[in-house]
């Protein structure tokens, strides 16, 4: 759903109360979204696609840094041990991960779950007040698949109909050799645990701006303190990330 219909619009507006009856500012994120989407409409702007929109908690643009530094520490440990052991490709596949989570910036950030105006309108329970809002944003959907394996950090061309095996088919065969599952990470930020394995196999699609992570082999690195920490932080924190690269960000005064 790409945008609200007027009906719907006028609906909304109701609930909210009478126009002249409206704060200065939106009290919350429903209402945030209604006067932005209004204002865009008056421009005669595109309207949202609400898979590539998305706000930012409060409570989760807290720690973003910290969790991130800890996550390129353990990388680093990783890293300088496998290159004493002489493992060079896999050494040089965390570096990639290290410089690439180094100079992802932590803001502009996203929640990883649905904070849209369809979604909030469809039960106003869910609804947050602003004052626990950080930010809100929208994408353009962009026209690539990011994906984090034992080749490094790679974005690939998205192609309508992709699926996460055409995805891997595109890398070469060290990507993920020993693994058995990829974290898919969709535009909305959930995760997903994708068999790739014969004994598991699953497939899925993948819309543009989706992200696949290739854990840490759990009979190997995997198994390590540092291996295990970036195993279960790595993909919830690039879930914080946003969905695309061309994106208008509205922060919360």
């Amino acid at each position: 759903m790409r945008n609200l219909t007027l009906a719907a619009l006028g609906w909304l507006a109701m609930l909210a109360g009478p126009a002249q009856a409206q704060p200065a500012t939106s009290s919350t994120l429903l209402e945030a979204w209604l006067a932005w989407q209004q204002e865009r409409q008056a421009s005669q702007a595109a309207p949202f696609d609400w898979a590539y929109s998305f706000a930012l908690r409060e409570r989760e643009a807290q720690g973003l840094e910290q969790r991130r530094s800890r996550l390129v520490a353990e990388l680093e440990v990783l890293s300088n041990t496998l290159g004493l052991a002489r493992d060079s490709d896999r050494a040089n596949a965390l570096t990639d991960w290290q410089d690439a989570l180094s100079s992802l910036p932590v803001l502009p950030a996203r929640s990883p779950e649905r904070l849209g105006l369809p979604h909030l309108a469809s039960d106003l329970r869910r609804n947050p007040a602003m004052v626990d809002i950080a930010s809100l944003g929208t994408c353009a959907p962009p026209a690539w698949i990011e994906t984090w394996t034992l080749e490094g950090v790679k974005r690939l061309s998205w192609t309508p109909g992709m699926s996460v095996d055409q995805a891997l088919e595109g890398l070469p065969a060290g990507a993920t050799r020993g693994i058995d599952r990829v974290t898919l990470i969709t535009p909305l930020g959930k995760l997903h645990d994708i068999g790739i394995a014969a004994w598991n196999h699953q497939t899925a699609p993948l819309a543009p701006g989706s992200r696949l992570i290739a854990l840490l082999p759990e009979s190997g690195l995997g198994g390590t303190v540092e291996g295990d920490i970036v195993n279960r932080e790595l993909a919830a924190w690039l879930a914080t990330r946003l969905p695309g690269d061309d994106c208008t960000i509205r922060d919360v005064e």
